[in-house]
Protein backbone atom coordinates (compact mmCIF):
# COMPACT_ATOMS: atom_id res chain seq x y z
CA UNK A 1 0.00 0.00 0.00
CA UNK A 2 1.08 3.24 -0.55
CA UNK A 3 2.37 5.53 2.10
CA UNK A 4 1.82 9.26 2.22
CA UNK A 5 4.24 10.16 5.31
CA UNK A 6 7.10 8.31 6.09
CA UNK A 7 9.49 9.67 8.67
CA UNK A 8 13.05 7.87 9.45
CA UNK A 9 15.56 8.93 12.48
CA UNK A 10 14.16 12.82 11.98
CA UNK A 11 16.28 15.08 14.25
CA UNK A 12 16.78 18.79 14.60
CA UNK A 13 19.96 20.30 16.58
CA UNK A 14 20.15 24.22 16.48
CA UNK A 15 23.48 24.69 18.38
CA UNK A 16 24.12 22.22 21.34
CA UNK A 17 20.55 21.88 21.59
CA UNK A 18 18.69 19.11 20.35
CA UNK A 19 15.25 20.28 19.55
CA UNK A 20 13.67 16.77 17.68
CA UNK A 21 15.86 13.07 18.51
CA UNK A 22 15.36 10.35 16.01
CA UNK A 23 11.48 10.46 15.30
CA UNK A 24 10.49 7.57 13.29
CA UNK A 25 6.36 7.25 12.01
CA UNK A 26 4.50 6.70 9.44
CA UNK A 27 0.68 8.11 8.54
CA UNK A 28 -1.11 5.54 6.34
CA UNK A 29 -3.35 6.54 3.13
CA UNK A 30 -6.80 7.77 3.58
CA UNK A 31 -6.28 8.60 7.64
CA UNK A 32 -6.69 11.21 9.85
CA UNK A 33 -3.54 11.00 12.00
CA UNK A 34 -3.36 13.57 14.75
CA UNK A 35 0.45 14.87 16.02
CA UNK A 36 0.05 15.45 19.86
CA UNK A 37 2.70 17.18 22.04
CA UNK A 38 2.88 19.85 24.51
CA UNK A 39 3.71 22.83 23.99
CA UNK A 40 7.42 23.59 22.95
CA UNK A 41 7.49 19.54 22.42
CA UNK A 42 8.66 20.27 18.73
CA UNK A 43 5.54 19.87 17.06
CA UNK A 44 6.51 22.72 14.95
CA UNK A 45 9.92 22.28 14.13
CA UNK A 46 8.83 18.91 12.75
CA UNK A 47 6.06 20.17 10.16
CA UNK A 48 8.54 22.50 9.46
CA UNK A 49 11.13 19.67 8.18
CA UNK A 50 7.92 17.44 7.32
CA UNK A 51 7.24 20.11 4.38
CA UNK A 52 10.71 21.27 3.11
CA UNK A 53 10.98 25.11 5.17
CA UNK A 54 13.72 23.48 7.72
CA UNK A 55 16.17 21.54 6.53
CA UNK A 56 16.59 18.24 8.92
CA UNK A 57 20.40 17.36 10.73
CA UNK A 58 19.75 13.70 10.10
CA UNK A 59 17.30 11.45 8.92
CA UNK A 60 14.79 11.60 6.18
CA UNK A 61 11.36 12.40 4.97
CA UNK A 62 9.47 10.25 2.03
CA UNK A 63 5.93 11.87 0.78
CA UNK A 64 4.75 9.08 -1.17
CA UNK A 65 7.69 6.76 -1.74
CA UNK A 66 10.03 9.53 -2.83
CA UNK A 67 12.65 11.36 -0.40
CA UNK A 68 11.99 14.80 0.47
CA UNK A 69 14.12 17.12 -1.06
CA UNK A 70 14.01 20.81 -0.25
CA UNK A 71 16.13 22.01 -3.42
CA UNK A 72 13.62 20.23 -5.69
CA UNK A 73 10.41 22.04 -6.44
CA UNK A 74 8.23 18.57 -7.61
CA UNK A 75 7.03 17.50 -3.80
CA UNK A 76 5.47 20.69 -3.35
CA UNK A 77 2.19 19.92 -5.70
CA UNK A 78 1.85 16.78 -3.25
CA UNK A 79 1.65 18.58 0.06
CA UNK A 80 -1.04 20.97 1.40
CA UNK A 81 0.14 23.14 4.30
CA UNK A 82 -1.85 25.19 6.68
CA UNK A 83 0.67 26.33 9.08
CA UNK A 84 0.06 27.98 12.74
CA UNK A 85 0.57 31.41 11.89
CA UNK A 86 -1.26 32.00 8.73
CA UNK A 87 0.11 33.03 5.62
CA UNK A 88 -2.31 35.64 4.17
CA UNK A 89 -2.25 38.68 2.63
CA UNK A 90 -4.53 40.69 4.16
CA UNK A 91 -4.86 43.36 1.72
CA UNK A 92 -6.28 40.46 -1.03
CA UNK A 93 -9.87 38.99 -1.12
CA UNK A 94 -10.24 35.53 -1.23
CA UNK A 95 -10.17 34.96 -4.84
CA UNK A 96 -6.95 37.36 -5.12
CA UNK A 97 -5.43 34.70 -2.73
CA UNK A 98 -6.78 31.42 -4.58
CA UNK A 99 -5.52 32.94 -7.87
CA UNK A 100 -1.84 33.73 -6.11
CA UNK A 101 -1.60 30.45 -4.39
CA UNK A 102 -2.51 28.82 -7.84
CA UNK A 103 0.13 30.43 -9.89
CA UNK A 104 2.31 29.78 -7.12
CA UNK A 105 1.98 26.46 -8.34
CA UNK A 106 2.30 26.95 -12.27
CA UNK A 107 -1.44 26.33 -12.40
CA UNK A 108 -5.03 28.54 -13.06
CA UNK A 109 -7.63 28.91 -11.49
CA UNK A 110 -10.78 27.56 -13.25
CA UNK A 111 -14.51 28.38 -12.09
CA UNK A 112 -15.27 24.90 -11.37
CA UNK A 113 -12.43 24.92 -9.03
CA UNK A 114 -12.98 28.11 -7.66
CA UNK A 115 -17.05 27.15 -7.39
CA UNK A 116 -15.88 24.27 -5.09
CA UNK A 117 -13.84 26.06 -2.99
CA UNK A 118 -16.36 28.52 -2.23
CA UNK A 119 -18.75 26.08 -1.88
CA UNK A 120 -16.53 23.65 0.69
CA UNK A 121 -15.13 26.55 2.67
CA UNK A 122 -18.09 28.73 3.11
CA UNK A 123 -16.35 31.83 1.41
CA UNK A 124 -19.44 33.23 -1.02
CA UNK A 125 -20.01 36.37 1.62
CA UNK A 126 -16.41 37.43 2.08
CA UNK A 127 -15.20 36.08 -1.42
CA UNK A 128 -14.76 39.89 -2.48
CA UNK A 129 -13.68 41.59 0.76
CA UNK A 130 -10.11 42.16 1.98
CA UNK A 131 -8.95 39.36 4.35
CA UNK A 132 -7.74 42.07 6.56
CA UNK A 133 -11.32 42.86 7.28
CA UNK A 134 -12.48 39.74 7.86
CA UNK A 135 -13.02 36.74 11.34
CA UNK A 136 -10.10 34.39 12.55
CA UNK A 137 -13.30 32.44 11.89
CA UNK A 138 -12.89 32.99 8.09
CA UNK A 139 -9.35 33.74 7.76
CA UNK A 140 -8.44 30.19 8.87
CA UNK A 141 -11.22 28.62 6.23
CA UNK A 142 -8.87 30.80 3.54
CA UNK A 143 -5.76 29.26 4.95
CA UNK A 144 -7.23 26.30 4.69
CA UNK A 145 -8.63 26.61 0.55
CA UNK A 146 -5.30 28.04 -0.10
CA UNK A 147 -3.55 24.31 1.08
CA UNK A 148 -6.32 22.85 -1.19
CA UNK A 149 -6.95 24.79 -4.20
CA UNK A 150 -4.13 22.83 -5.87
CA UNK A 151 -5.50 19.58 -5.13
CA UNK A 152 -2.91 17.70 -2.67
CA UNK A 153 -2.91 14.53 -1.47
CA UNK A 154 -1.38 15.21 1.79
CA UNK A 155 -2.50 17.41 3.84
CA UNK A 156 -0.78 19.33 6.72
CA UNK A 157 -2.14 21.31 9.59
CA UNK A 158 -0.40 22.88 12.38
CA UNK A 159 -2.73 23.52 15.49
CA UNK A 160 -5.79 24.90 12.56
CA UNK A 161 -7.97 25.25 15.74
CA UNK A 162 -6.01 27.27 17.97
CA UNK A 163 -8.22 31.09 19.00
CA UNK A 164 -11.45 29.94 17.10
CA UNK A 165 -14.68 30.25 18.90
CA UNK A 166 -16.24 27.35 19.71
CA UNK A 167 -18.73 27.78 16.66
CA UNK A 168 -15.87 28.13 13.99
CA UNK A 169 -14.12 24.72 15.54
CA UNK A 170 -17.68 22.93 14.84
CA UNK A 171 -17.37 24.03 11.46
CA UNK A 172 -13.76 23.37 11.00
CA UNK A 173 -14.35 20.06 12.35
CA UNK A 174 -16.82 19.31 10.05
CA UNK A 175 -14.78 19.97 6.75
CA UNK A 176 -11.58 18.15 8.15
CA UNK A 177 -14.15 15.15 7.95
CA UNK A 178 -15.45 16.06 4.27
CA UNK A 179 -11.81 16.49 2.90
CA UNK A 180 -10.76 12.78 4.80
CA UNK A 181 -13.31 11.16 2.44
CA UNK A 182 -10.27 11.40 -0.52
CA UNK A 183 -7.25 13.25 1.10
CA UNK A 184 -5.08 11.36 4.15
CA UNK A 185 -4.65 14.49 6.47
CA UNK A 186 -1.80 14.97 9.35
CA UNK A 187 -3.40 17.14 12.13
CA UNK A 188 -0.74 18.30 14.70
CA UNK A 189 -2.30 19.45 17.90
CA UNK A 190 -2.30 19.68 21.84
CA UNK A 191 -6.23 20.25 22.18
CA UNK A 192 -6.71 16.85 23.03
CA UNK A 193 -11.17 16.35 22.93
CA UNK A 194 -10.58 17.65 18.96
CA UNK A 195 -7.71 14.78 18.03
CA UNK A 196 -9.82 12.53 20.04
CA UNK A 197 -13.24 13.26 18.30
CA UNK A 198 -11.08 13.63 14.32
CA UNK A 199 -8.05 11.12 14.58
CA UNK A 200 -8.13 7.29 13.41
CA UNK A 201 -4.36 7.34 14.75
CA UNK A 202 -1.57 9.40 17.00
CA UNK A 203 1.63 9.98 17.15
CA UNK A 204 2.68 11.51 20.74
CA UNK A 205 5.92 13.46 20.76
CA UNK A 206 7.29 14.95 24.50
CA UNK A 207 10.65 16.73 24.38
CA UNK A 208 11.49 15.88 21.06
CA UNK A 209 10.74 12.29 21.13
CA UNK A 210 8.25 9.91 20.13
CA UNK A 211 6.32 8.65 23.38
CA UNK A 212 3.97 6.77 21.59
CA UNK A 213 2.68 5.74 18.02
CA UNK A 214 -0.40 4.25 16.44
CA UNK A 215 -4.11 3.44 17.01
CA UNK A 216 -5.61 5.12 20.33
CA UNK A 217 -7.03 2.26 21.26
CA UNK A 218 -4.22 0.01 21.05
CA UNK A 219 -1.78 2.26 22.62
CA UNK A 220 -3.82 2.65 25.25
CA UNK A 221 -3.66 -0.98 26.02
CA UNK A 222 -0.34 -0.66 25.22
CA UNK A 223 0.49 1.64 28.11
CA UNK A 224 -2.43 0.52 30.29
CA UNK A 225 -1.55 0.93 34.08
CA UNK A 226 -4.74 -1.09 35.89
CA UNK A 227 -8.15 -0.81 35.97
CA UNK A 228 -10.16 1.24 37.67
CA UNK A 229 -13.50 0.19 39.48
CA UNK A 230 -16.15 2.74 40.10
CA UNK A 231 -19.48 1.16 41.82
CA UNK A 232 -22.37 2.96 43.53
CA UNK A 233 -23.66 1.13 46.80
CA UNK A 234 -26.98 1.60 49.09
CA UNK A 235 -25.47 1.87 52.48
CA UNK A 236 -23.36 4.44 53.53
CA UNK A 237 -21.93 3.00 56.72
CA UNK A 238 -20.23 -0.38 55.20
CA UNK A 239 -16.39 0.14 54.80
CA UNK A 240 -14.60 -1.79 51.44
CA UNK A 241 -10.70 -2.62 51.71
CA UNK A 242 -9.04 -0.36 49.46
CA UNK A 243 -11.94 1.29 47.89
CA UNK A 244 -12.43 4.95 48.31
CA UNK A 245 -15.66 6.58 48.71
CA UNK A 246 -16.09 9.91 46.56
CA UNK A 247 -19.81 10.71 47.50
CA UNK A 248 -23.00 10.78 49.20
CA UNK A 249 -25.75 11.45 48.15
CA UNK A 250 -29.42 13.01 49.75
CA UNK A 251 -30.42 9.14 49.21
CA UNK A 252 -27.80 7.35 51.07
CA UNK A 253 -25.95 6.12 48.06
CA UNK A 254 -22.62 5.97 47.72
CA UNK A 255 -19.87 6.30 44.75
CA UNK A 256 -16.91 4.15 45.39
CA UNK A 257 -13.80 3.95 43.26
CA UNK A 258 -10.98 1.25 43.50
CA UNK A 259 -7.82 1.04 41.72
CA UNK A 260 -6.10 -1.92 40.88
CA UNK A 261 -2.33 -1.78 39.38
CA UNK A 262 -3.23 -5.12 37.61
CA UNK A 263 -4.22 -5.67 34.30
CA UNK A 264 -6.83 -8.50 35.56
CA UNK A 265 -10.23 -7.71 35.33
CA UNK A 266 -11.77 -7.27 39.05
CA UNK A 267 -15.19 -6.81 38.35
CA UNK A 268 -16.22 -10.32 39.18
CA UNK A 269 -14.09 -10.03 42.79
CA UNK A 270 -15.60 -6.77 43.75
CA UNK A 271 -19.51 -8.01 42.70
CA UNK A 272 -18.85 -11.39 44.87
CA UNK A 273 -17.31 -9.11 47.90
CA UNK A 274 -19.86 -7.54 48.05
CA UNK A 275 -22.43 -9.87 47.84
CA UNK A 276 -20.88 -11.88 50.40
CA UNK A 277 -21.00 -8.84 52.93
CA UNK A 278 -24.41 -7.84 51.98
CA UNK A 279 -23.35 -4.54 50.44
CA UNK A 280 -26.39 -4.11 47.89
CA UNK A 281 -24.37 -2.97 44.21
CA UNK A 282 -26.84 -0.24 42.36
CA UNK A 283 -24.15 0.01 39.83
CA UNK A 284 -21.07 -1.04 38.85
CA UNK A 285 -18.53 -0.12 35.76
CA UNK A 286 -14.91 0.06 34.76
CA UNK A 287 -13.38 3.64 33.75
CA UNK A 288 -12.71 3.71 30.28
CA UNK A 289 -8.98 5.18 29.10
CA UNK A 290 -9.20 8.41 27.23
CA UNK A 291 -6.50 10.27 24.83
CA UNK A 292 -6.23 12.33 27.88
CA UNK A 293 -4.80 9.57 30.12
CA UNK A 294 -2.51 8.06 27.27
CA UNK A 295 -1.19 11.61 26.50
CA UNK A 296 -0.94 12.52 30.41
CA UNK A 297 1.28 9.34 31.12
CA UNK A 298 3.34 9.68 28.20
CA UNK A 299 4.66 12.97 28.44
CA UNK A 300 4.51 13.05 32.22
CA UNK A 301 8.17 14.00 33.61
CA UNK A 302 10.03 11.72 35.64
CA UNK A 303 10.42 12.69 38.64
Amino acid sequence: MEIPLKVESLSKTFGQRKIVSDLSFQVKLGSIHGFLGPNGAGKSTTIKMLTGLMLPTSGSVEIFGKKLDPTQSNYKSLIGLLPEHLPLYLDMTPRESLQFMMKLHHQKLDSSREEQMIELYGLKEVYERPIGHLSRGFRQRIGLAQAMVFDPKLIILDEPTNGLDPQSVVEFREILRHLSKTKTILFSSHILSEVELLCDEVTIIHQGQIKGSGPIEILGKQFKRGQKIHFLTKNSEVQIPNAKKNQTNTQGEVLWTIDFTDENDHRREVFEYCAEKKIQILELWTEKSDLEDLFLQLTESKK
